[in-house]
């Protein structure tokens, strides 16, 4: 039961992870707040689903970009010109948010089913101390965590990332050194989305995706990623594999009813202790 639960957590919060980093993405970047980026992953989920018949790797790659390419254009046409007009946290959440019922839309009036499953390519059993575990699910694990690490090295080797830090930092001197912060807002928001897509994309593979389930990613995400430390990518990371162990467990011993009240509970309790997370975060919503 102990292995079976931690195995079941630790799975269930490294798919929760990728929603998590793309929060943390785009609120680190930007400092915008964008309640839309999980029913734009769905909707990028059910874009792949659509186009499943023509290939997988083909249909993945199309709803990534297009997510890609919506979380871009979403940053640059409304949300970046918004912010330099002085725009506050409170508009924004009006904003992304009405943006998210125009996506939950789209997927209610395009596409024929209101609750898909993406049958991705399985990967046999892996047996783990007597556990049998699809070898999928690990693969969803492993994911999460070689995406961590390679937002790491972007943000560490790479010009992109040495350039997504310092306009994270310090905007204004960001752009007095000749910065294109705009274009750097631009591409955090479409690979926060991006991310979303993919954290669909598992989440429809091994549960269900539905027209609300945009709704239930994105919030589980900005939770975890507050727990963790807003636009934290490390404790954005941490904080889903704890709370994924959180409702493994809790839904062992107390009952699937009783998930929300423990998770919930705990995430209060966290923030009492911490207010700026586990890992700390030098913003705030």
């Amino acid at each position: 039961m102990l292995l079976q639960g931690t195995i079941t957590g630790l799975i269930m919060g490294g798919i929760l992870s990728l929603p998590v980093l793309g929060v943390a993405v785009i609120y680190g970047i930007t400092g915008i707040p964008n309640f839309a980026i999980g029913t734009i992953g769905v909707f990028g989920g059910f874009i792949i689903w659509y186009f499943f018949s023509m290939d997988v790797g083909t249909s993945i790659a199309i709803g990534v970009i297009i997510c890609f390419v919506i979380g871009y254009f979403i940053q640059r046409i409304l949300l970046t010109p918004i912010s330099e007009k002085g725009g506050d946290s409170t508009l924004f959440f009006i904003i992304t948010v009405s943006l998210g019922f125009v996506f939950e839309g789209l997927v209610r009036a395009i596409f024929p089913r209101p609750n898909i499953s993406i049958s991705l390519p399985r990967i046999g059993i892996i047996n783990i101390a007597d556990y049998k575990v699809e070898g999928f699910r690990i693969i969803a694990l492993i994911f999460a965590v070689a995406t961590l690490v390679f937002l790491r090295f972007m943000e560490e080797y790479t010009r992109w990332g040495k350039s997504w830090q310092a306009t994270s930092q310090n905007l204004k001197l960001s752009k007095l050194v000749g910065i294109n912060t705009n274009q750097v807002f631009s591409i955090a928001s479409g690979l926060g989305c991006a991310l979303s897509c993919i954290g669909a994309i598992f989440w429809g593979a091994l549960y269900n995706l539905t027209v609300l389930s945009g709704w239930e990613l994105g919030f589980m995400g900005f939770i975890i990623a507050v727990v963790g430390g807003i636009g934290n990518i490390w404790g954005g990371l941490i904080s889903a594999l704890i709370m994924g162990m959180v409702m493994s467990f809790s839904g062992f011993f107390l009952g699937g009813m009783w998930q929300s009240v423990v998770l919930y509970g705990i995430v209060i309790l966290v923030l009492i202790i911490a207010p700026k997370g586990i890992l700390g975060s030098e913003r705030s919503l």
